[in-house]
């Protein structure tokens, strides 16, 4: 099964994250302006609307082998 991921380092984490106000579900946070979002794995559905909405393509889809 595949799940989001944000991958910091195509993150600029430098102003607030535009995806957090995209997703569906709430699971996209952001403690601060300089820093990079978190995803909630409760709330997340992986619906992928965060990939498409990232400019930086910080957010993809990783294998969870779990």
């Amino acid at each position: 099964m595949s799940v989001v991921v944000v991958n910091e380092n195509r993150c600029p984490q430098n102003h607030p994250c535009p995806v957090v106000s995209y997703c569906p579900t709430g699971a996209i946070k952001q403690r601060s302006w300089n820093s990079a979002p978190e995803i909630d794995r409760e709330n997340c559905k992986n619906c992928g609307l965060c990939i498409r909405v990232c400019g930086f393509g910080a957010f993809t889809f990783a294998d969870n082998n779990k």
